[in-house]
């Protein structure tokens, strides 16, 4: 009787990961070409309200089923953080596109590199967790490839931010205050996007501790 719910359950936490993918490829997709903004902007407007929806079914289901394959708390998180990984992307997005931001840079590109490879990493741990392979050396390979990744992210932060702040950045200039603030901005919800990945990357960990 309760099989089909735990396939059910898996299939809709890799139907969110492939949502959280797709997400990441658009923004990544928008920062080589920036004709793609707009586009790019009403694109993850659909992502999000996809995610949100699943995050709905997927609660429902937790509430529904009795016995699932993991902690009910789990899931939860699980789905939540993949959730705020999608809308992290539409508010960066979002806000590219209000800012009327007329280019990008180098630093925007570099954040979505490193968004699309922790949304790849992502995909495949949620894949192997569906299969059952949370014991093996690969989906311990994701977590351990999601801290690097946010590692990477911490530092770019930085040296984005230092300079921002000394007025060091080709793409403000000098005196523009509300364009640095602007950036500013963009960039911390970037840096806070990889953060999420992370703590799904930490989630995997605690997984593995848990079910194996």
């Amino acid at each position: 009787m309760l099989f089909p719910h735990k396939l059910k359950i898996f299939d809709e936490l890799l139907e969110q990961s492939a949502i959280v993918r797709e997400a990441a490829q658009v923004f990544h997709n928008m920062t080589r070409d920036w004709r793609q903004l707009k586009n790019g902007a009403l694109a993850l407007q659909t992502l999000e309200r996809q995610a949100d929806e699943l995050v709905h079914r997927i609660t429902d289901d937790i509430e529904k089923t009795f016995i699932l394959p993991l902690d009910k708390e789990d899931i939860a998180d699980l789905t939540e953080s993949l959730d705020d990984v999608v809308d992290n992307l539409e508010e960066a997005m979002n806000r590219l596109n209000i800012y009327k931001i007329s280019k990008g840079n180098e630093a925007l590109g570099d954040f979505s590199e490193l968004i699309k490879q922790a949304a790849v990493q992502i995909h495949k741990g949620i894949l192997m967790i569906k299969e059952r392979k949370i014991a093996s050396e690969d989906f311990a390979s994701c977590g351990k490839m999601l801290r690097d990744l946010e590692s990477q992210g911490d530092k770019l932060h930085r040296k984005v931010l230092e300079n921002l702040m000394a007025n060091r950045s080709s793409f403000v200039n000098r005196d523009d205050y509300l364009s640095i603030l602007k950036w500013k901005e963009i960039f911390q919800t970037l840096e806070d996007t990889l953060d999420k990945c992370d703590s799904i990357g930490k989630l995997f960990a605690r997984l593995r501790i848990k079910y194996i």
